[in-house]
């Protein structure tokens, strides 16, 4: 299957869409401002992807996905169920809605850093560094713009959410929040930008900046994730979840099945990394509920 692209896209972009579908009965079933927040993020993925691509011009997408101009809205549903996933995660561990952006932004970069590079080598897109630059071909200008795609997304879905606490229409701002999310991680990026030319011209060098960034969003969120008391203010969804490791899994497989691992091994590594970091995260979350979705962990003990 890996020599026929058409097939492989058709096939890939169909269970993304069947798996959205599935995810928005579920958000509509829960509440309409859900729905909201899911709809918003799929406007909010492609808005950022057209403009990033015409912005930056760092990358662009494989002539074979169906697109809307340069962007497959494949992407932008993918966009919408991380997004929507990672929130979830924090909400259920009961993380300090003040830092809950920040653990969201920790909760996506798991999937990227265990996806971005395999995708490009399936031809999925490509970036304009070398393959043997960067992290194994994909630059660290992108896993920061990963952070802040998470991060001002969730601030301004939960800014909404408190709104929405006190009735009224303030649920309808939720479709105006890519654009406000849009210009913050445009001024993010855009300075990510600057500095990275200005002080680390060379390609991949850059990396400290991205490093440092991730450091500070993990002691903010290992720290949030340590604080007592802290209650869940939604149950994990098993769906969402279960999308998850489906994303892990498919690139782990791709992995595999191209034999990409033996030219790559460091890959491997990561990918096996962030999908036990993902597992650690189901079992801490799992451990943070009341029974009887948390009782069968603690029996364990």
């Amino acid at each position: 299957m890996w020599n026929d692209p058409p097939w492989l896209y058709a096939i890939v972009q169909l269970g993304i869409l069947a798996t959205f579908l599935v995810a928005a009965f579920r958000a509509g079933r829960q509440s309409i401002q859900r729905l909201f927040e899911l709809s918003s993020a799929v406007s909010f993925g492609l808005l950022l992807e057209e403009g990033d691509i015409i912005i930056f011009q760092s990358y662009r997408y494989a002539l074979h996905w169906f697109s809307f101009d340069l962007v497959p809205p494949a992407i932008a549903l993918c966009w919408a169920l991380i997004i929507a996933s990672a929130m979830n995660i924090s909400d259920a561990l009961g993380i300090d809605e003040r830092v809950a952006p920040v653990a969201d932004a920790v909760w996506a970069i798991i999937l990227d850093l265990a996806l971005d590079a395999v995708a490009i080598r399936l031809g999925f897109w490509r970036w304009t560094i070398p393959m043997d630059k960067g992290w194994f071909g994909v630059p660290y200008s992108n896993f920061f713009a990963w952070l802040l795609v998470a991060a001002v997304f969730s601030y301004f879905t939960r800014a909404v959410r408190r709104r929405t606490k006190r009735g009224g229409r303030a649920r309808l701002w939720q479709l105006v929040v890519p654009l406000p999310a849009y210009g913050v991680l445009l001024a993010g990026v855009g300075a990510y930008v600057f500095t990275q030319t200005t002080f680390f011209p060379e390609v991949g060098s850059d990396w400290i900046l991205f490093a440092v960034a991730l450091v500070i969003f993990a002691l903010i969120t290992f720290r949030a994730c340590l604080l007592p008391r802290r209650k869940p203010r939604e149950m994990p969804d098993p769906y969402l979840a279960a999308v998850r490791y489906l994303i892990h899994l498919y690139f782990l497989w791709a992995l595999i099945a191209t034999e990409m691992f033996r030219q790559i091994p460091g890959l491997l590594v990561a990918s096996l990394t962030m999908l036990a970091l993902e597992t650690a995260l189901a079992f801490a979350v799992a451990r943070g509920q009341p029974a009887p979705f948390g009782g069968w962990v603690r029996r364990r003990e």
